[in-house]
């Protein structure tokens, strides 16, 4: 069973599902897209290193999420889903935090650097869409499956296995508790956060990102193209970039121990 965490309602009636652990600097956690996908299935170990290290750690399930609330007249556009989150922020009285995301949570991680730079003091992105076309993203393997899987009905465990086995290079870490998490989420979604979702090619505005940026990319990755890895090294201008072979689309989880130091000695550099 996925842990309660609180709830907050925003404007419109939205009510975000999130967790608020620990004191210190903010770091705020946006987890990616996929079938089950929440903030706790995603970074529920990387959540708790971050807390133990000292930090603030915010970890909220998104819009059309986990147990957040899922409209079902939206155009889950970047905006939207930015707007959104920075009224959860403003809700906790956040002015400043630091960003951690990863394939969706990686680009409205971008796109919040990019439109509220004065809040955003650090940028760690795992594998970030957001920096190429939707032609490019929907020719991965994984996308193609996602794709198909959800718009196309009656997804079962057997889909949401198939679909997992995909997001690591091994996918015998694919866990009995990884699937059930997702099939705990899995009654709570509709489909109208993957039929409309709108995500632009930011690439060309990379170069405006002055924060620091440490970026992960898994060089089998099969949902977002490592290529994106060097965009991400050529446009930002402070940036720096670990790669590692025979990891998927799961660094923080298949190179947990690596990825959580990292980030701390990031952080707090």
């Amino acid at each position: 069973m996925i842990p309660q965490g609180s709830y907050i309602e925003v404007s419109d009636g939205f009510k975000f599902h999130y967790y608020d652990e620990g004191n210190g600097d903010v770091v705020l956690l946006l987890h990616g897209s996929g079938t089950g996908a929440s903030g706790h299935t995603n970074f529920k170990n990387n959540f708790i290193a971050l807390r133990e290290a000292g930090f603030r750690v915010i970890l909220p399930d998104l819009p059309g999420y986990g147990f957040s609330s899922k409209p079902e007249n939206e155009i889950y556009s970047l905006d939207y889903f930015n707007k959104k989150l920075i009224e959860l922020l403003d809700a906790l009285n956040i002015q400043e935090f630091s960003l951690l995301g990863n394939s969706l949570g990686g680009a409205l991680s971008i796109g919040l650097a990019l439109k509220h730079s004065s809040r955003v003091q650090k940028l760690i992105l795992m594998a970030p869409g957001g920096v190429e076309n939707r032609e490019v993203y929907n020719e991965m393997p994984g996308i193609k499956k996602l794709l198909s899987d959800f718009l196309g009905g009656n997804i079962d465990q057997e889909k949401i296995e198939g679909l997992l086995a995909l997001f690591p290079y091994d996918n015998s870490i694919v866990s009995k508790e990884m699937i059930d998490e997702r099939m705990e989420i899995l009654p709570l979604m509709n489909s109208q956060v993957m039929a409309t979702m709108d995500i632009p090619n930011m690439e060309s505005e990379l170069p405006l990102i002055t924060q620091p940026v440490l970026a992960f990319w898994g060089m089998n990755d099969q949902f977002i193209p490592v290529s994106g890895a060097m965009k991400i090294g050529d446009g930002c201008p402070n940036a720096q970039i670990m790669l590692f072979s025979q990891c998927g689309h799961w660094v923080m989880i298949e190179q947990a121990e690596a990825f959580n130091n990292t980030c701390i000695n990031f952080l707090n550099s």
